[in-house]
């Protein structure tokens, strides 16, 4: 059991340290903090996620023909929102991404 506990610490620190976003395994999903969507159309994508920092949380989508945007990096928890936008009504996928501090 502490082996696989020092494993993860060591993947963790090499994710954070090379400044990529990790992604959340089965278990940290039903972890994952509440959201609330305030607006999704074909253009943007936006809202805010409960928690605490200094874990953090933004909005991201994805675009026709493949472009990606994301919205800002917010502390979890904090309700001003993050948003992330098309430029033309084009809207395929949208989704929150998070990171831990």
């Amino acid at each position: 059991m502490l082996k696989l506990r020092i494993a993860a610490l060591a993947t963790s620190a090499v994710l954070l340290g090379s400044g990529a976003v990790t992604v959340a395994t089965a278990a940290q999903a039903q972890a994952s903090p509440k959201c609330v969507v305030w607006e999704k159309n074909t253009t943007r994508f936006s809202g805010w996620c409960d928690g605490r920092g200094p874990a953090s949380y933004r909005a991201t989508i994805t675009c026709r023909h493949g472009s990606a945007h994301q919205g800002a990096w917010v502390w979890q928890g904090d309700r001003r929102g993050s948003t992330a936008w098309c430029e033309k009504n084009d809207r395929v996928a949208s989704k929150w991404q998070f990171r831990t501090a």
